[in-house]
Order: C-alpha cells, then structure tokens, then sequence
C-alpha cells in the first residue's frame, strides 16, 4: 500500500476545545475505573484470606470431632 503523505488536518477552535475536553474526561474514567478495579481486587484478596481462614478453623473443628469421636466410641 503506497503511503500517503501527512496532510494538516483543520478543525474549528471550539471543536478542538470540545475534543480536549472529551479526552480529560475519558482520561479522568479510566483512572476512576482503575481505582475501583484495585478496589475490587482489594476486596476479592481479602475474602480469599476469610475463606482460607474458614477452611482451616472448619479442617481443625473437624480433627477435633474425629479426636473426640475416636476416643469416646473406640474400645481402648
């Protein structure tokens, strides 16, 4: 494909203002959406640490009620 040369583009002052505009305001989005995103990963890594603390006080309920059902119910 043959290149075509850089032509200047013109638009109208307003345009461009409105265009610069337009651009702060989509920069100032993706910053909000990129906190809220930490936000929510914040959030998401803070409930794997209470599920994984969950799943060790239940694996440690658990050893406690085979101790417990061991010793009461085997024949010593």
């Amino acid at each position: 494909m043959p290149e075509t040369p850089e032509l200047p583009i013109y638009i109208k002052i307003e345009d461009y203002k409105d265009v610069l505009d337009i651009i702060n305001l989509i920069k100032q989005k993706m910053k909000d959406a990129q906190s809220t995103l930490g936000k929510i990963n914040e959030l998401k890594k803070q409930e794997d640490r209470e599920i994984e603390l969950w799943n060790h006080t239940l694996d440690e309920i658990e050893r406690k009620v085979d101790f417990i059902d061991r010793s009461l119910f085997e024949p010593k």
